[in-house]
């Protein structure tokens, strides 16, 4: 027996349901209405025109004389406009009362074609605007061609003032100028300038030519502080060490100036704390504005190498001011990151009546060049460059967006933690990979970003280790502090020809700083500053 089929289901609604969504959608309408009443924002009254539907089988073709009727009324416009330019000059014998009237006779030609334009284009608005927006752009260039000229003039009288070498902003700056621009305001307008340095490798960035510079500026009246910031990097002897050698040369301070960021591996110097250190400064320098006794207000220029916490410095300073009640928009007036690059122009901190401060964008101050520079070859020369931005990579002054190849940055890193087996086997624990396998020519780079590549997940199509993205993952780790490494100071008797223990023991007077030479009761010494060998490592 065959089994009919069932009677199918109605696809009418009822009336009710239907009164139901109509009522609905016009509460909806009209909530929506009600809204955009209310809203501030400017609203065009015309309606934006929809252009050509995409279904439109000739829409390509219509498109194409569209734009070639635009470009013939532009070079009519231009043609008539060139045309009222040669009527303006007045040629020998003639009457200006010609002259005058060729002008209007031009500038009613080309006022026609204007209208005949907008007549045109009126049934697209867009079109008509764009028409308009040229021709005014067109004007404004002519009128600005002599401007121009005279810039480039004057600029090219400052560039012959400027000394190139002296300054060199960090790679990517849009403008080398501006940013000596800054440098030269910092040390014209500043009495006291700070030079912070990164503590775990202070020589990488220090200047000894921009230390000459600014000591021999004004007849010698400014004033230098090293700034050893990040101080919680490195282990108590290493800090000891430093600050016994950079006070040899400038009273030097270390500071914290901020908090760590997450895992990193620090260590804790007992009171060498956020607060401790920056009030210590910030007395310093109050001391020294107070003792001079001048009419205007006391500037402090903070400069250094990009990402070495200039503006971290100058919020320490503000949150001492503030006290424990202080909310955050008053003690972190500068912005900062962990990548370079945060500040990028001159800001200017008051911090009371006898104290402002200059923050500076970071600049790669010049490095001592070779005496041999004149014989290095072609491939020599792109070895030396490869190493110094490898270098610059590890003194975190390139930004990660910036840099295209860190595996040569991970080499160099490689080769100094590897001069310290516990640093290198504290930077295998971080990663959790074997001992290092070295290749025929001793390098053991590719071996560690591959097994990097692994535990991190950094592979590419098919299995393959992904070694830029694993070296970029070591560059980040170890901007962040989660490596650990450190360059150790020079030996006593490798800097005896520089002393200048009777200029920083002068200065030390103005400053109010006792103990400068890392004795037991002074900034710097053990117990005071609490770098004693009993400190212990954090993680």
């Amino acid at each position: 027996m065959v089994n009919k089929p069932g009677k199918p289901k109605s696809k009418r609604t009822p009336v009710r349901l239907r009164h139901k969504i109509e009522k609905a959608s016009a509460a909806k309408q009209r909530k929506s209405r009600k809204l955009t009443k209310k809203n501030p924002e400017w609203r065009s009254r015309l309606k934006k025109d929809p252009g050509i539907p995409n279904l439109f089988p000739y829409k390509d073709k219509i498109l194409q004389q569209i734009e070639e009727k635009k470009r013939l009324k532009e070079e009519e416009a231009l043609r008539l406009r060139e045309e009222a330019k040669s009527a303006k000059v007045v040629l020998p014998g003639t009457d200006d009362a010609v002259v005058v009237e060729n002008e209007k006779d031009g500038e009613d030609e080309i006022d026609e074609t204007m209208t005949d334009d907008d007549n045109d284009n009126s049934t697209n608005p867009m079109a008509a605007l764009l028409a308009s927006a040229k021709a005014q752009a067109v004007e404004y260039e002519e009128a600005s061609e002599d401007e121009e000229e005279d810039e480039s003039m004057d600029d090219a009288d400052h560039d012959t003032n400027l000394n190139p070498s002296t300054i060199h902003s960090h790679p990517g700056d849009s403008s080398r100028r501006s940013f000596d621009k800054v440098y030269k305001t910092i040390l014209s307008s500043s009495d006291i300038i700070l030079y912070v340095l990164d503590a775990r490798d202070p020589t990488g960035t220090r200047s000894r030519e921009i230390e000459r510079e600014i000591t021999a500026a004004d007849s010698g009246s400014k004033r230098l502080i090293l700034i050893l910031n990040k101080i919680d990097l490195v282990p108590p002897p290493v800090l000891r060490s430093w600050l016994t050698h950079l006070r040899r040369s400038f009273p030097t301070l270390p500071i914290r100036a901020s908090t760590p960021a997450p895992n990193a591996r620090t260590f804790d110097h007992k009171s060498l704390t956020v607060k401790g250190t920056s009030e210590t400064l910030l007395r310093a320098l109050k001391t020294y504005a107070h003792g001079k006794q001048l009419k205007r207000n006391t500037t402090v220029g903070i400069i250094g190498y990009p990402n070495v916490g200039k503006s971290s410095v100058i919020n320490a300073l503000t949150s001492c001011l503030g006290g424990s009640g202080a909310s955050r928009s008053q003690s972190h007036v500068c912005p900062v990151g962990a990548e370079a690059g945060i500040t990028t122009a001159l800001r200017e901190v008051k911090l009371d009546n006898k104290l402002k401060l200059l923050d500076s964008p970071g600049i790669v101050f010049p490095a001592s060049k070779p005496e041999n520079t004149t014989a290095i070859g072609g491939a020599e020369s792109r070895k030396a460059k490869q190493d110094n931005q490898a270098r610059l990579i590890l003194l975190n002054a390139i930004p990660p967006k910036q840099i295209t190849d860190p595996v040569p940055a991970v080499t160099l890193l490689l080769k100094r933690l590897l001069a310290s087996p516990d640093l290198m086997k504290n930077l295998l624990a971080v990663y959790g990979v074997p001992p290092l396998v070295a290749e025929a020519d001793g390098d053991v780079t590719t071996d560690f970003l591959v097994q990097v590549a692994r535990k991190r997940g950094r592979m590419g199509k098919g299995g393959v280790p992904n070694l830029m993205a694993a070296g970029m993952t070591v560059v980040t780790d170890w901007r962040d502090g989660r490596i650990q490494g450190w360059m150790e100071a020079p030996r006593e008797d490798e800097d005896r020809k520089g002393d200048r223990k009777l200029i920083v023991k002068q200065w030390a007077e103005e400053f109010k700083l006792e103990g400068l030479w890392g004795g037991e009761g002074g900034v710097g010494g053990g117990e005071e500053v609490g770098i004693g060998d009993d400190d212990v490592m954090r993680e």
